[in-house]
């Protein structure tokens, strides 16, 4: 099992014999000192480049900056988590201190267990808030996108109503009209052109009805869906497909099949897009525990690392989405890839125990 790495503890404070005694408490604790500044000006150069885990600031410094306004600064401009050292409990230094919204603060002299408490505890404190801020950013990021994505498929339906039914609609008007000007064209041929208009019509629609949302998936179930959209896709793109389904013919609950065939129309697209692959499988099995769905492809791969943080910025939010989408449903979602070697989308649903007869 790999270890985590140790934290890394910046210590500012201008009596060396307590600094160093300090360094030694950390690394009893199995902290990491990265380094030891003498004066709030020095801390706060020292914690832009090191970028540690956490600041220990001395309130008293003997320096222009104190170690109050030194926090607060970190605290504005790198965001990282303060634990104040001193010496002094008078009200009106408590007061100051806590507008700069620290994660602790330690009376000096104080034991190794009252220093690992403060620093267990504001560490947590901190990795809580960077989810809360990480997890707020996501939703953010999500909420532009569906407004996006609403505005985008509106507009889209939008032009194909008007410029094929619209335009169908208007050319059975335009032979009805005809009818009674145009004695040399036959009823039977307006008849026959405006059958054929109509069909036209009702190709679209189901067209567009198919795009929204596949009747399949209501009609027969997730499996048969699955192959009608890979099919579709590999047709398109041109990849060798080997499709595999290993279900009940029971059907599933329908939030589940959504979000399976969401989640995989929306990897598809991104295989399309992006992948350049040459073969691709997906795989759909179910036991009485869980359902799992597999998509592999040959591509070029890609760092999802990399690709979560633009869609945590808003650049690109296809892989956010199938997360979120997996999380509405108590799923979890694997994605594996790296340059080069292609990339496995897996996605695990545990199922409902069937219930045991009385």
């Amino acid at each position: 099992m790999t270890e985590l790495p140790s934290p890394r503890i910046l210590i500012v404070e201008d009596e060396h014999i307590v600094a160093r005694d300090l360094q030694q408490q950390l690394l009893d604790l199995a902290y990491s000192p990265v380094g030891h500044a003498t004066s709030g000006e020095q801390g706060l150069a020292m914690a832009a480049e090191l970028r540690p885990d956490l600041v220990l600031m001395d309130i008293q410094l003997n320096s222009e900056l104190d170690g109050i306004e030194a926090a607060r600064q970190i605290r504005a401009h790198l965001a990282l988590p303060v634990v104040f050292l001193t010496a002094f409990a008078a009200d009106e230094v408590l007061a100051r201190a806590k507008l700069t919204e620290p994660y602790g603060y330690i009376l000096k002299p104080f034991t190794e267990r009252e220093l690992r408490t403060v620093l267990e505890m504001a560490l947590y404190k901190h990795k809580a808030e960077q989810g809360l801020a990480e997890g707020a950013a996501q939703l953010r990021a999500l909420s532009r996108r569906v407004l996006e994505v609403q505005e985008t498929e509106r507009r889209r339906l939008a032009l194909e109503l008007h410029d094929e039914l619209g335009q169908s609609l208007t050319a059975i008007k335009i032979n009805l009209q005809s009818q009674a000007r145009f004695r040399t064209i036959s009823p039977e041929a307006l008849g026959l052109e405006n059958i054929r208009i109509v069909d036209d019509a009702l190709q679209q629609v189901r067209r567009l009805a198919m795009a929204l949302r596949p009747s399949m998936l209501d009609d027969l179930g997730l499996a048969p869906a699955l192959r009608w959209l890979t099919e579709q896709a590999a047709a398109r793109s041109g990849y060798e497909l080997q499709f595999q389904a290993l279900t009940p013919t029971a059907r599933l609950p329908p939030e589940i099949e959504t979000t399976f065939f969401r989640i995989a129309q929306e990897a598809l697209t991104n295989v399309a897009r992006h992948a350049q692959a040459s073969q691709l499988e997906v795989v759909l099995q179910q036991s009485e525990q869980d359902l799992v769905m597999s998509i592999n492809d040959n591509g070029r791969g890609f760092e999802p690392q990399a690709s979560r943080g633009l869609a945590v910025a808003g650049a690109s939010l296809g892989l956010l989405g199938m997360q979120e989408r997996a999380m509405l449903i108590g799923a979890s979602l694997l994605i594996e890839s790296s340059l080069g070697r292609g990339c496995m989308v897996l996605l695990s649903c545990p199922l409902s125990a069937p219930e045991v007869p009385r």
